[in-house]
């Protein structure tokens, strides 16, 4: 007996696949860019981008990733409820080796604002509508990608500078038949199933409670390789760890080093 829901979930990711599209089109036309140029800054065919902007394809992550970097976006544009008309007045972002500003004072998750009390800290806090900080599994926005992939948003809306996500992955389902790589930093918790993650020539299986941290300009691919479904919490940061102050432990000593943004480190 054929499930009276499936014609309605078919039809929703329809809408998802268009909805791709339509922001992918308008964003395009916002930055005066032929198709034939974007699918040669991203590595991808032309008409793969036509049929993306048509609704009858989607991108894969690896794909999505490449167009969003050289339009000069964060991937989470592409959510459906997301505005892209906020996007359509910023400047694309540098491209990868292009030489980079330093960043403003008040660069990363928390600026200055968050000093001034928690209603000026977060970007769904305002004077005209009720906090929300809380995002109820129903409620999740929620982006269909090729290949078998679902990002579900764990933040009411989208953040500057970071992606809180959880990854659901279907049996067989991978984030791109090739390695990929992108600007940022990228932090996973396996939750479901078996994560399995190709990171440069090594192959990494994460089971539940299992993590990883790594540079995304590093190649990789992620693959669910087992009959059920696989699900993980991600963080990511577009930007990269230059930008970031890191602490490396040195093995065998209580010492850590402290990076500096500027390459240097400084014993702690």
């Amino acid at each position: 007996m054929a499930d009276p829901t499936r014609g309605d979930l078919d039809a929703a990711t329809a809408a998802a696949t268009a909805g791709i599209g339509t922001r992918l089109a308008r964003l395009r036309d916002a930055r005066r860019m032929r198709v034939s140029e974007l699918a040669r800054q991203a590595g991808v065919s032309p008409s793969l981008i036509s049929q993306i902007e048509r609704g009858g394809s989607k991108p894969s992550v690896g794909t999505l990733f490449a167009i969003a970097q050289v339009l000069g976006v964060p991937v989470d544009v592409f959510f459906s409820e997301t505005d892209p008309d906020a996007m359509l007045a910023t400047e694309p972002a540098p491209q990868a080796g292009a030489a980079t500003a330093e960043p403003p004072a008040d660069h990363g998750v928390l600026s200055q604002a968050a000093t001034d009390g928690p209603a000026a800290s977060m970007p769904w806090r305002d004077e005209t509508s009720a906090p929300r900080e809380v995002v109820r599994r129903e409620n999740r926005s929620t982006l269909d990608i090729r290949g078998g992939v679902r990002w579900e948003r764990l933040t009411p809306t989208p953040l500057d500078g970071i992606e809180f996500l959880e990854l659901v992955y279907s049996p067989g389902a991978e984030s791109d038949r090739q390695a990929y790589r992108h600007p940022g930093v990228e932090l996973v918790l396996a939750t479901q199933g078996v994560m399995t993650i190709f990171l440069g020539f090594e192959r990494h299986d994460l089971h539940p409670g299992d993590s990883i941290a790594f540079p995304s300009s590093t190649p990789h691919r992620y693959v669910n390789l087992t009959d059920g479904e696989t699900r993980a919490i991600t963080v990511i940061l577009r930007d990269d760890l230059s930008r970031l102050q890191i602490r490396e432990h040195h093995e065998g000593t209580d010492a850590f080093a402290e990076r500096l943004p500027n390459g240097e480190t400084t014993s702690a």
